[in-house]
């Protein structure tokens, strides 16, 4: 019992001499694990924390004014991380930090009243040797005093960040004496001039949107030496820069980002001493890219390259130029070609015929329309193909038949109408994770049934399914979705159409034989007898119409307009618009004389059409026809006639017979390109206008 009652009263003692805990001010700070966040109006003093919290972050409060005795309840934490965000601070005592030992990330960010010096002075008597981050960004400084980072220097600092302030010169020496300076990034200001100096192991420089006009070319000591003999990546986006200088002093460069500049021309071997570069992005440059040399990417090394929206015409390089321009990037794996002119799959094919390694391929916006075969040539490991916001309404079926490792395929925004069965091969559906094709003018018809079907049950990720896949046409599916059109398998499948068809008009068929066979004399005396009636009304009988004819025109015309009549004439009229010529070339009887044939022929033919040039009028045979067509023309009226005039007939090579036709009938002139529809439309008019036939007499 003894021994109970020490245990309990050990354990008060220990109890009442415990500290007290301290719980997180919940009024405005939040706490998780290791890291405290307080924020809000209210937050005008630095509360006391919990012992464990180690990341502190304060924004959007009230501060003021900073000093070594308002910062004191953070003394009781081991501090590594501080952070000061937008709380209207105007001023930083000198010591504010100066007890502070373990700080290894600083940051006093969007405070535009707070001076740059009074950042330098608690810099300068705060223990800096822990300091790997400092970020004094969104201030609004356009300076920075010469001994900004004094106290810094020699110490382990690897990250400094002053963007988005107004500084309008940046000079290298303030970080020349940071050895283990990594990171700089002063992007977002107003810079225009650097005075270079060597920072020895810096590998990232972000100068992003400045008022840089020249492409530095980081060279010191009369150009011998590099000012940055380690930098991997150097970014120099949205600045004014017109023409992208050396780069002889950039040994160990892989990544280069010049973005949004007015660059509009890449000439020769521009990028050819970056032997290690492997990223290149020139986006938006030029505004627009107006030239590319041949050679301006000999560059063996690079793996990615970004032209997008470049509005670059690859259309108008020669076929060679457009072979060559990328053929000594063989490993590239992104390639970025978006918002550009290629036009052309055929344009297409020749760029990327030898990138093989490719991996991503974008060609948003490019103007591409049908693909014929072989656009896309081997490429065994290609992921990701985006071709949205293009005028694509269609593809021969082994056009993906190369691309069977894609794992995503973007085909939105474009012209498709129909996808069937033979689109996409088996072999790219097994691999494919997600597809892209809404927002096309989908027809929901029968020829959609294996498109609809294959939606509902695919395992493939569909992109904006199905809000973007709906119907354009036939009008009555307007605005459907694509998920809501469900036609029947009857209804679509032909072959049983096709029978149900044949098993009506056999139907038909017999009935009507049956009851012509009953019914045969009374039906032609009854056909006979409406005739007769009919044509009385209007006095006289026809003697014919086009129906009653084996052909719907007989042409007439010299050997050497032959190929005008055979490729031109005839095969837009017959193949187009379904009309019969005959055609002495063709039609006529082996054997038989021509005299004979050609007035059979023409006892065949219901109009007479007349090819008219200089050779015709000169051809003592064509003559000899156009007696024969002026006796059609004295029988049943000018409009039996169709006569076409190839070009002007000299006055030497007119005939008297030849003058009385064409006085006497009016005739159509030939003329290429401009007004060539016109001619087509009165020609065909001309060939379905009604024969006028003189009168008969009545029955």
């Amino acid at each position: 019992m003894a021994i109970i009652h020490i245990c309990l009263l050990l354990i008060f003692i220990i109890y009442v001499a415990r500290p007290d805990e301290i719980k997180c001010p919940v009024e405005f700070c939040k706490c998780t694990n290791f890291e405290a966040i307080c924020s809000g109006k209210y937050l005008t003093y630095i509360p006391r924390l919990p012992r464990n919290i180690r990341k502190v972050t304060f924004h959007n409060g009230n501060i003021g004014t900073l000093s070594e005795g308002k910062i004191t309840n953070l003394t009781f934490n081991v501090i590594d991380t501080l952070r000061f965000i937008n709380n209207n601070i105007v001023r930083l005592q000198p010591d504010t930090f100066s007890t502070f030992m373990t700080i290894k990330a600083l940051t006093i960010s969007s405070e535009p009243a707070l001076l740059a010096r009074d950042v330098m002075n608690i810099l300068n008597n705060m223990k800096t040797e822990h300091v790997k981050s400092l970020n004094i960004s969104d201030n609004d400084w356009s300076f920075l005093p010469d001994d900004m980072f004094k106290a810094i220097k020699k110490n382990r600092i690897q990250y400094i960040n002053l963007k988005r302030n107004s500084l309008r010169l940046l000079n290298f020496s303030w970080f020349s004496n940071m050895p283990d300076l990594r990171f700089l990034k002063v992007s977002f200001n107003k810079i225009a001039t650097i005075l270079l100096d060597s920072i020895p192991n810096l590998k990232s420089l972000n100068l992003d949107s400045n008022e840089i006009t020249n492409f530095p070319n980081f060279c010191i000591n009369h150009g011998n030496k590099s000012a940055l003999p380690n930098l991997r990546k150097l970014s120099l986006s949205n600045n004014r820069i017109g023409y992208v200088g050396e780069f002889r002093c950039f040994l160990r460069l892989y990544s280069l980002t010049i973005d949004d500049n007015s660059i509009d021309r890449i000439d020769y071997n521009t990028f050819a001493e970056l032997q290690k570069l492997t990223n290149l992005s020139l986006q938006a440059t030029g505004k627009p890219l107006k030239k590319i040399e041949d050679g301006a990417f000999n560059l063996p090394s690079l793996q990615m390259l970004s032209l997008r929206n470049c509005r670059f015409h690859f259309d108008r390089l020669l076929p060679s130029a457009q072979r060559s321009m990328l053929s000594n990037c063989n490993d590239i794996k992104f390639l970025d070609l978006s918002w550009n002119y290629i036009k052309s799959s055929i344009i297409l094919a020749r760029m990327i015929s030898q990138l093989q390694q490719l991996r991503y391929l974008n060609l948003e916006n490019t103007r591409l329309s049908f693909s014929p075969s072989n656009v896309f040539p081997e490429l065994p490991i290609i992921e990701t193909l985006i071709m949205r916001m293009n005028r694509i309404y269609g593809w021969n079926r082994d056009v993906f038949a190369h691309v069977t490792s894609l794992q995503y395929l973007d085909l939105r925004h474009n012209l498709i109408n129909i996808i069937n069965e033979s689109s996409f091969p088996t072999s790219l559906l097994k691999n494919l994770k997600k597809i892209g094709l809404g927002t096309n003018p989908f027809a929901c018809t029968c020829e959609q049934i294996w498109f609809v079907t294959w939606l509902r049950h695919t395992n493939i990720t569909l992109l904006e399914y199905p809000k973007q896949y709906f119907c354009s046409t036939p009008d009555n599916y307007k605005g459907k979705l694509l998920k809501d059109y469900k036609p029947s398998y009857l209804s679509c499948n032909s072959i049983v159409t096709i029978v149900i068809s044949m098993s009506a008009f056999i139907c038909l068929f017999i009935s009507i034989m049956t009851l012509f066979l009953k019914c045969n004399t009374n039906i032609k005396n009854l056909l006979y007898l409406l005739k007769v009636k009919q044509f009385r009304r209007h006095g006289y009988l026809p003697i014919s119409n086009s129906a009653d004819y084996e052909y719907h025109a007989f042409v007439v015309y010299c050997d050497e307009n032959r190929m005008w009549v055979h490729n031109d004439f005839v095969k837009k009229l017959e193949n187009e618009e379904g009309f019969k010529f005959c055609i002495h070339h063709r039609d006529f009887d082996v054997g038989e004389s021509i005299s004979g044939n050609v007035d059979k022929y023409l006892k065949k033919s219901w109009k007479v059409v007349v090819i008219i040039s200089n050779a015709f009028a000169k051809s003592e045979w064509c003559q000899w026809e156009v007696d024969i067509v002026q006796e059609r023309r004295r029988r049943q009226g000018r409009n039996a006639l169709l006569l076409v005039m190839l070009e002007n007939v000299t006055s030497k090579n007119m005939t008297s017979p030849l003058r009385t036709l064409l006085d006497s009938t009016p005739h159509l002139r030939y003329k290429k390109g401009n007004g060539e529809n016109l001619f087509w439309t009165a020609v065909i008019e001309d060939l379905q206008k009604a024969v006028g036939q003189p009168p008969v007499s009545e029955l």
